[in-house]
């Protein structure tokens, strides 16, 4: 049986490391930044969406 090289499990560990660092960027990006907008700020088409979809 061959043993398979050590360039695939290191590159399988930095992907993992650099998807699971780009998402907590993402997620920590997400959660401070100050351009979403407030409730007030929609149509009454989107309040209506909302309402009806909470998931818009």
């Amino acid at each position: 049986m061959k043993d398979i090289p050590l360039i695939f499990p290191v590159s399988l560990l930095v992907i993992l490391l650099m998807l699971i660092f780009s998402s907590a960027y993402a997620v920590s990006n997400a959660a401070t930044a100050k351009t979403e907008p407030g409730y007030t700020d929609y149509d009454w088409k989107e309040k209506t969406a909302l309402i009806v979809c909470p998931f818009h």
